[in-house]
Parts: structure tokens; C-alpha cells; sequence
């Protein structure tokens, strides 16, 4: 499991227009923190594939979203993950989702928590 508090200036969300070196920007400091959170984090490397990402989007507020609309942040995350060794690569062979619900209000910030099921955990 992998917890990311997602400060505004990082977020990304489908229905956001922004320029696209700004998004670059974005991209890669969501990835650098997502891999460094990971080493502190101690997420486990060469986990079993494929593995199963489930991704919590929290908000600040109560207000309708739609958890699919954080694919590119969650995009950016698992990319991170895929830098710090929890599979070879994060094509469908070896990662199953994102699949994004909604997680509980979290006042004041955003939160983003990837809860990665190995394959040997799913069969079981």
C-alpha cells in the first residue's frame, strides 16, 4: 500500500486543460514522489504479476467527483512504482487496473492511496 497526500499544484485530473509542459512538469514530480514515498513507504519490489492496483482518490470536500477522472495522477504513481521495482514494467502483463473508488473525505488535501494485491494473494 502506497499513501500520497496530492498538493494542488501536483494534481492532475481528465478534465483538466492545462499546458502540456506544465503537465510534463506535473508528470514527473508526481513519479519521482510516488518512487521516493515507495522507498520510505517500504513498498515491497518484485511483487508477484500481475498485480491488482486498487486506487482510493479522497478529497477535501463532499463534493460529487468521479474517481476515474484521477487516472492521470494515478497514471503518473504507478509509473514511479515501476521505477522503484514493484514489476518489471507496468503493461497489462504485469498490472491490473488502476481501479479508482472513492476513498473518504480527507479535509484540506487530497489523497491518493494505491493498495497493490499480488497475484498470489488474488488466487488465494
Amino acid at each position: 500500500m502506497l499513501v500520497v497526500e496530492v498538493p494542488d499544484a501536483a494534481w492532475m485530473s481528465a478534465n483538466h486543460r492545462v499546458h502540456w509542459a506544465q503537465r510534463k512538469r506535473r508528470t514527473q514530480w508526481l513519479r519521482k514522489l510516488a518512487w521516493a514515498l515507495a522507498n520510505n513507504q517500504h513498498v515491497p519490489t518484485e511483487l508477484a504479476t500481475p498485480v491488482t492496483v486498487v486506487a482510493y482518490v479522497s478529497m477535501p470536500s463532499r463534493r460529487a467527483f468521479d474517481p476515474n477522472n484521477a487516472n492521470p495522477t494515478t497514471k503518473a504513481m504507478i509509473d514511479g512504482l515501476t521505477d522503484h521495482g514493484c514489476w518489471p514494467d507496468d503493461k497489462a502483463e504485469h498490472v491490473l487496473g488502476p481501479d479508482h473508488r472513492l476513498g473518504p473525505v480527507t479535509p484540506g488535501c487530497r489523497v491518493i492511496t494505491l493498495h497493490l494485491i499480488p497475484a498470489e494473494e488474488v488466487a488465494a
